[in-house]
């Protein structure tokens, strides 16, 4: 495996993913991982038509795609699907060339050590409760009028399991604290510090905590997230922080390119720490 492409947030954007897969092939990378906010919305049929285009398309490019959990996927309804399909690396199989890394997931490509950590607080989380409340109510109205069956309308724009509880990141640092090579997260880690940043409010900051837990416990060379829908790269202690943009639709500053949503990683990383461990 030579290299690995790591793509910020999709947000169900077809596009886009078929032009990070165009992307991933002229780069020579068999693999593209993207980190959260993939668009795992098949409790929709967009969501399912979306899934089912790009295993089509990544087919055809020969590139397989993972992903982590984003704050707006629906992480409960992948385990509920895809719970019981595990690839022989741990990756949930949501299709034949997409797979879904569990929170708290680590595994190795070409002698490089990986751990995924999914989830981060919604800043619009009170504007989708108000559209869910919206459609609960035109769907009330219509079964009033024997319009058939009522349609779900809870936990279809905001997902209760977004983020990490406490709890949950402690057991998982303690069930294996190893160090990694690299860390993927969706959520920026408290320490770092970028140019722009729109994820500050005070709800935002303890699931950032947990990610600097997570550093601070698997001390990691590099870590790539998604979530701010800006690029920049940081340093915090030993570790680089590169945060990747996200696809055109959601992404606000100015000078904003298409590039700046993805980074494409040689393996091993870093060459130096995989070659001391084959010689020992």
């Amino acid at each position: 495996m030579g290299s690995l492409l790591l793509t910020g947030d999709l947000h169900g954007n077809t596009t886009h993913a078929v032009d990070l897969l165009r992307v991933a092939q002229r780069e020579d990378c068999a693999k593209m991982f993207v980190l959260g906010d993939f668009g795992a919305w098949e409790h929709t049929p967009a969501g399912k038509r979306y899934f089912d285009v790009v295993d089509r398309v990544a087919r055809k490019k020969q590139v397989r795609v993972y992903f982590l959990d984003g704050n707006h996927d629906k992480s409960s309804l992948l385990y509920e699907r895809y719970g019981d399909a595990l690839d022989d690396e741990g990756f949930l199989i949501c299709r034949k060339n997409i797979r879904y890394a569990p929170r708290g997931h680590r595994w190795t490509w070409a002698g490089t050590r990986f751990a995924a950590f999914g989830g981060a607080y919604s800043v619009d989380k009170a504007w989708r409760l108000a559209a869910e409340a919206v459609r609960e109510q035109k769907a009330e109205r219509r079964r009033q009028f024997g319009s058939g069956r009522r349609p779900a309308t809870a936990g279809t724009l905001w997902f209760p399991e977004e983020q990490m509880t406490d709890a949950e990141c402690d057991a998982l640092l303690a069930a294996d604290p190893a160090p990694v090579d690299v860390l993927l997260t969706h959520d920026k880690p408290r320490a770092a510090d970028p140019a722009w940043n729109r994820k500050n409010l005070p709800e935002c900051l303890p699931n950032q905590d947990r990610i600097q837990r997570a550093v601070e416990a698997l001390r990691p060379r590099l870590l790539l997230h998604g979530h701010l829908h800006f690029r920049y790269t940081d340093q915090i202690g030993d570790t680089r922080v590169e945060g990747l943009g996200a696809d055109p639709d959601a992404s606000h500053p100015h000078d904003y390119e298409s590039s700046d949503s993805w980074l494409v990683l040689p393996l091993p990383f870093p060459p130096e720490a995989a070659a001391e461990r084959e010689i020992a």
